[in-house]
């Protein structure tokens, strides 16, 4: 939903000389990375991985664990990266920091530099409002913490009804320069302290079982798991689980000139394990967190190890030319195609609403990619940037072969550049004017416009609901993240409410939501449970809330409007245990907003600040038909 893709192409140590003619095998303890040929097969596991991760966000009912691919990238990255600087440690006796920290950057940086302002000026032509969460995102891409970003607002990568956010791929990207940043002065330490391999090993393998449980402890059954999902201190064990790896059998250690069955007997059952997780598992099955992320992580190390073998079938298989071709422009294909994919998406849609459109997208993610790569990635990681900026200009000389060629070529590209700054530019300039302007509005405390089909002071399609209707008494109400939007007209509402309310919150959760406010002292004399947005759930789940709840408090249970399959089977659950229960009224919100669908956000579930007021003025409303506590 998610997949860096941090180093998706090969690093250049794997680049090997030719003349290693009938060289004797590398004793165990040899981590020289002299002559080894190009590991092909990994370009191959790339490629696949980029592949499930952008069929999961076209459509999640095509690959359910596609986003497993992210993990899959991840494990790619703890080995290569361990890998090579235990083998620049092996030759030269130190690891330059500096140096490899510069590599890093001109491997990702470039790529990221290009697709920011591109996809700010697409959206600022096209979809001028979605730019809010794509530039408030922007200080924490820049500073690689966009994944503690996602956490501290409460983002979610899973429950999105419209088009995805541009840049929620990027938590990716942190999590790896995070690990780029610290794993190298790690490494150095464990090579320092811990003389024996298998005592470092099992360092690194500690550290990630810290993880590990860490995600087990985490997840709470019910709740959207994006706090899991994007965290560092959870999800770092697929990292350092190909540390640990190439720690345990670094690559100059495996047999040039022959196949091993032990590594095609991994590879083959670690691909066939991945391929069987990303067609069964799903991001809200319970049995994900950290179960299923755990076998992925060690599928990967095993494709890992069967991929990086110099011969067998398995490196020759995944080592094909158009997989090598993909996996090489996989961090390109990787930060292009969500973008993409959001800005083909139509308003109040999610990119599975519209597949053409998705797939057009990712199809043209590709063709960026290349370009890419091409013109703009590859020259700046051989050259930096100042060598490359020399060369084109050498390009201009007299002498320069191909002259008129390169003169069309820059000039096309600066212009094309100077264009895409100005428009994201002119996106950013008028984006903080519409945020200013709301904030000046805000300050004023003007009253509300009356909502369309409405007197002012009353909603449409509801009962006039004035002030003194509103009961006395605590109010807790329990909801998903429509409520969450709604939370400020609640409080303005109700004035003694409890809002506990969570982005991706399932219909499931709530009887042990209710135990959770019970044993805090937090559960009112007026309970209000609004979910059924996320899909799963019945008259089972709402019959256990109201039964946690007990008789003697009057209870309100929330329709949902939400443009999904579910919809009416979770209404008429609601109507269902409403009319078995004498204490218990519906507040209608689907019948209140439909027609009044503007008062939603751009994703058509989430309601704006009138749209909150209409959800508030729909509970007092159901609440006011019941009698009082205790009763």
């Amino acid at each position: 939903m998610s997949t860096t893709m941090t180093d998706f192409s090969q690093p250049t140590a794997y680049r090997l000389s030719s003349h290693r003619r009938r060289a004797a095998p590398l004793p165990p303890s040899d981590t020289s990375a002299a002559s080894r040929r190009y590991a092909f097969g990994l370009d191959g596991l790339r490629a696949l991985a980029v592949t499930a991760v952008v069929v999961y966000h076209v459509d999640p009912d095509w690959l359910p664990g596609g986003f497993l691919g992210v993990d899959v990238f991840f494990g790619l990255s703890g080995y290569l990266i361990t890998d090579l600087l235990l083998a620049e440690r092996h030759r030269h006796g130190r690891v330059d920091l500096r140096g490899f920290w510069l590599r890093r950057a001109r491997r990702l940086l470039p790529a990221l530099g290009a697709l920011v302002p591109t996809a700010i000026a697409a959206a600022t032509v096209w979809h001028p409002h979605r730019l809010a969460s794509g530039i408030d995102s922007l200080p924490s891409v820049a500073t690689f913490t966009n994944n503690w970003w996602q956490i501290a607002t409460n983002a979610s990568y899973f429950a999105n009804f419209g088009p995805p956010p541009l840049f929620l791929h990027l938590w990716t990207l942190s999590v790896e320069e995070q690990f780029y940043l610290l794993w190298p002065l790690l490494l150095l330490a464990l090579l320092h302290f811990l003389p024996r391999r298998a005592v470092r090993v099992s360092a690194v393998l500690l550290c990630a079982l810290v993880s590990i449980t860490a995600m087990g402890l985490l997840y709470q059954p019910g709740d959207d798991p994006s706090r899991v999902y994007f965290g560092t201190d959870t999800h770092a064990f697929p990292l350092l689980g190909g540390a640990a790896l190439a720690l345990l059998r670094p690559s100059a250690t495996l047999p040039p000139h022959r196949t091993t069955v032990s590594g095609t007997v991994a590879g083959a059952g670690g691909l066939a394990l991945l391929a069987v997780l990303a067609c069964t598992l799903s991001h809200d099955q319970d049995r994900l967190y950290p179960g299923g992320f755990v076998l992925a992580a060690v599928a990967t190390g095993a494709a890992v190890f069967g991929a990086v073998q110099p011969r067998g079938p398995l490196p020759t298989l995944l080592g094909a030319p158009p997989l090598r071709w993909i996996g090489k422009r996989s961090y390109g294909i990787y930060l292009w195609h969500l973008p993409l994919i959001s800005l083909a998406t139509p308003d109040r849609m999610t990119p599975a609403d519209a597949p053409l459109n998705a797939i057009a997208a990712a199809v043209a993610s590709v063709g960026l990619a290349a370009l890419s790569y091409r013109w703009l990635e590859q020259p700046i990681r051989r050259h930096g940037l100042l060598g490359s900026l020399h060369r084109l200009c050498r390009g201009f000389t007299p002498a320069a072969r191909h002259r008129t060629k390169n003169i069309l070529l820059t000039c096309t590209a600066a212009c094309c550049s100077a264009a895409v700054g100005l428009v994201a530019s002119c996106g950013l300039a008028a984006e903080q004017d519409r945020t200013d302007t709301a904030a000046a509005a805000t300050q004023a405390q003007q009253p509300p416009a009356p909502l369309p089909g409405a007197s002012p002071g009353h909603p449409p399609n509801t009962t006039p609901t004035p002030r003194q209707t509103v009961p006395p008494g605590k109010v807790s109400a329990i909801g998903d993240s429509v409520m969450t939007a709604a939370a400020p007209a609640l409080k303005a509402k109700f004035p003694d409410i409890h809002v506990d309310a969570k982005i991706g919150r399932q219909l499931t959760a709530a009887p042990q939501e209710v135990n959770t406010l019970e044993k805090q002292g937090e559960l009112g004399d007026t309970v209000v449970i609004g979910l059924g947005a996320n899909g799963t759930g019945g008259v089972p789940d709402l019959q256990a809330a109201i039964d946690a709840i007990g008789p003697g408090r009057r209870i309100v249970l929330v329709t949902c409007h939400v443009p999904r399959s579910w919809q009416d089977s979770v209404n008429r659950a609601i109507g269902t245990v409403a009319a078995r229960n004498r204490h218990v009224a519906v507040a209608d919100w689907n019948k209140a907003i439909t027609g009044h669908e503007v008062l939603l956000g751009d994703d058509g579930v989430h309601p704006g600040p009138e749209g909150g007021r209409l959800y508030a003025d729909t509970i007092a409303t159901a609440l006011a038909t019941l009698p009082a506590a205790g009763h």
